[in-house]
């Protein structure tokens, strides 16, 4: 059971202990319904159980299919129902970290319907797809039968995950701190700020399309995607350290001898993987803004374990990212980890040099 209190503004203190987000709407509703809009009048859990079910049969499995047929440049890594529910989880798991945050009832529930409609736009294409929403619902026969103030808050929250307003990637911004929906205060910026860190966050082996990664069928400007996918295990933020933990593993080190296909060119896994990190970073740093005071990102820590081809050990890189110095803005990952910069003492690690190593680490073992 969850542990409820009250915060200093009369609103609810919730913590979630590791519990499901429908799980907790569905206890808090049948406790105290009138901590829901009309005093619980609409059933909000057996509304959105039902909603849910309806996209993982005759939507969510296809907006992977859909992105890959509208787009035509290569194959985008899973959007199915494996990756909306591992949203799901992290963004649980990141309110249940928090001894302080305090969402109401209906802030779960809105988070929730967030967290299902922030990647269906993709079906139509990836270009714009926080706008497509609405659209797709409708094409798709499954619309969610709330109230329509509440539905657009919760599709504005899913809207503002990505992409870019105003020429602007300060989406989040654009919703209001603060607002009364259906006579109930929700606080947008919050909501939206913990679905975009948890979208960030639920990357993992799932996502990559093993099969054809292995028979080498992929288009060649998405191989680096689902190779990284492939080898990104686990992203565990730790609210208490303020660090978000990254850890990698690959058995193939022949992967970082050469360069994999990212779009229309190639580039080497080890800068990608610096490029994803660094994202990551970036992602938690913007998102912490609006989370505060409950949720603040300060590091970003890196693991990337590389196995021969007996699952040995071969070389281990680890380092993290955070602000250094005065704190002014720096974009390179030398200058955000700087252990990179004097790797083991020696030079800059690049995948030059870590080629290196790992031949050295391979004729040393024989």
């Amino acid at each position: 059971m969850p542990k409820v209190g009250c915060c200093q503004r009369g609103m609810l203190l919730m913590i979630l202990a590791g519990n499901d987000l429908l799980e907790e709407v569905r206890e808090q509703f049948a406790r105290q319904k009138n901590k829901f809009p009309r005093r619980g009048a609409l059933d909000y859990p057996k509304v959105i159980d039902g909603w849910i079910g309806s996209l993982e049969a005759f939507l969510l499995p296809y907006v992977t299919a859909g992105a890959n047929a509208a787009d035509g440049i290569g194959h985008l890594t899973m959007h199915d129902t494996e990756h909306v529910g591992r949203v799901r989880q992290v963004a649980a798991n990141l309110v249940s970290q928090s001894d302080s945050i305090d969402l109401t009832p209906f802030e779960l529930t809105l988070l929730l319907i967030a967290v299902y409609l922030h990647d269906i736009g993709n079906v139509l294409g990836r270009s714009g797809h926080e706008r497509q929403i609405h659209q797709v619902l409708t094409l798709a026969g499954t619309p969610l039968t709330i109230d329509t103030i509440e539905y657009a808050t919760a599709k504005q929250i899913a809207g503002v995950h990505g992409g870019i307003v105003a020429g602007s990637k300060d989406t989040i911004s654009t919703l209001p701190e603060r607002t009364a929906v259906s006579g109930e205060n929700v606080r947008p910026r919050l909501l939206a700020a913990i679905l975009r860190l948890a979208d960030e966050l639920a990357d993992d082996p799932a996502r990559a399309n093993r099969v054809q990664l292995a028979a080498e069928t992929l288009p060649p400007g998405s191989v680096v995607y689902h190779v990284v996918a492939a080898g990104l295990h686990s992203q565990m933020p730790d609210v208490a350290t303020r660090e978000i933990t990254l850890k990698f593993t690959f058995s193939d080190p022949g992967l970082f001898k050469k360069k994999l296909g990212k779009g229309t060119g190639k580039v080497h896994l080890l800068d990608e993987i610096f490029a994803r990190s660094m994202k990551v970073f970036e992602e938690a740093r913007y998102c912490s803004r609006f989370m505060r005071p409950y949720l603040e990102f300060e590091r970003v820590k890196v693991d990337i374990m590389i196995h021969d081809d007996q699952l040995l050990p071969l070389h281990d890189i680890v380092y993290t990212i955070a602000e250094h110095g005065y704190g002014d803005h720096r974009s390179s990952i030398y200058d955000m980890a700087p252990e990179l910069l004097a790797y083991k003492g020696n030079g800059k690690l690049t995948a030059a040099y870590l080629k290196k190593l790992i031949a050295a680490a391979q004729e040393a073992r024989g």
